[in-house]
């Protein structure tokens, strides 16, 4: 049963939808793997089907369906990638939205968020009015290319396993038409899908550091309490990961067809990287002032303890008094002034942004892996080995 989209305690942030409510009335909305497997047999089978009949599953074309490594990356990869993902990211977003809401909003501001602003944006990222307008943009933008004739002139008249050369001219096969129009389209749906409620999370986390959040600078994350937040992101770089592997596919094409663009290529896959990391981290510079003000705070507070506490201490163990007189007595600990040396270390050590570097750095390599097949089309494995060893060594 779906659950209430203005419940309480719904947390959810990507319920709804046109496609989850055929989803629940079959009974798959939770088997995502079948899903996937149910992509794969709608976006890919039929090419295979059609290319086998026309002859160019794996020759009878100069690029065979077969050979197109660009295509398998994008539909038979990249496609139940994206549908996969949805559990993931559900899971992730629902905690940290929970979280959020129950440990650092006072019960008003977390009603008003819980009630109001959250399903707002539930409703805008996963409508099926939102799903309507982006398979509207989608069927335009094909319509487009179609009647500008854009398909056509793609390969220039050479045959390959999308078109067949009639003529002189670049006539599109069956499993062309079905790549174009279905399987592409389909694809591009799912990842506007995703692109999409990603801009409505960040408008979220937007929303949340406008609030009085109840930070504690003691935190044991050293980010106030906001360290959760990477756990979404983390979730969120999967969709990335998609579009890594999609241009991983077009380029491994491309050093294929031209191994001097080599330079080119590394351009691209860098520059790609660093782009997704950038839209990652960027929600997270929403709550900079918050914790530079909590951090000052923090160290203001903790200095005015250390010095009533210092104050004590001295008056109490810097003496002849005898240490049993002490204990007796019930002075202050030692161990206090330690325990506080450590909180004001901590303190000290607060990230005004809730990241650390191991987590830039597990974006960064979970964004890159896709590029990595990359390396082995321009070097051989040896190659890469010594490389790697002269990197290590």
């Amino acid at each position: 049963m779906e659950p209430m989209q203005g419940g309480q305690d719904n947390y959810s942030f990507i319920d709804g939808g046109l496609f989850r409510k055929v989803q629940m009335k079959l009974g798959v909305h939770n088997h995502q793997g079948i899903l996937a497997l149910a992509g794969i047999v709608f976006a890919w089978l039929p090419l295979v089907v059609f290319t086998t009949i026309h002859g160019t599953l794996y020759d009878g074309a100069a690029t065979p369906f077969l050979q197109d490594v660009a295509m398998h990356a994008r539909i038979l990869i990249a496609l139940p990638v994206l549908i996969l993902i949805r559990n993931v990211i559900g899971i992730k977003t629902t905690a940290a939205i929970k979280y959020m809401s129950d440990s650092l909003l006072d019960s008003e501001e977390r009603h008003q968020m819980v009630s109001v602003t959250l399903p707002k944006m539930r409703r805008l990222a996963c409508s099926s009015l939102t799903e309507l307008i982006l398979i509207l943009l989608i069927v335009a933008s094909v319509f487009s290319l179609t009647r500008s004739g854009a398909y056509g002139e793609l390969l220039g008249g050479a045959s390959t396993w999308k078109f067949t050369s009639e003529s002189g001219q670049s006539v599109m096969t069956l499993a062309g038409k079905w790549a174009f129009y279905i399987s592409i389209p389909f694809f591009q749906f799912l990842l506007l899908q995703w692109i999409w409620r990603y801009i409505v999370w960040i408008m979220l986390l937007f929303r949340f550091s406008r609030l009085p959040l109840l930070l504690l600078p003691t935190h044991a994350d050293r980010a106030g309490g906001l360290g959760i937040l990477i756990l979404a992101q983390r979730s969120f770089s999967f969709i990335f990961v998609a579009g890594s592997l999609v241009i991983s596919g077009q380029l491994i094409v491309h050093i294929m067809n031209a191994p001097d663009d080599i330079l080119m290529v590394q351009r691209v896959g860098i520059g790609y990287i660093i782009l997704c990391v950038i839209l990652l981290l960027l929600p997270l510079v929403f709550f900079i002032d918050k914790l530079v003000k909590i951090k000052q705070i923090g160290l203001l507070h903790m200095s005015k303890l250390g010095t009533d506490m210092s104050r004590v201490f001295e008056s109490e163990w810097l003496n002849d008094q005898s240490l049993e007189k002490r204990i007796e007595d019930k002075h202050v600990d030692p161990s206090m002034a330690y325990d506080y040396a450590s909180m004001y270390d901590n303190i000290q050590q607060l990230r005004v942004v809730p990241v650390t570097l191991r987590d830039i750095a597990s974006l960064v390599l979970t964004i890159a892996l896709p590029f990595i097949p990359i390396l082995f089309v321009y070097y051989s494995a040896a190659e890469v080995l010594q490389k790697i060893i002269g990197l290590l060594m």
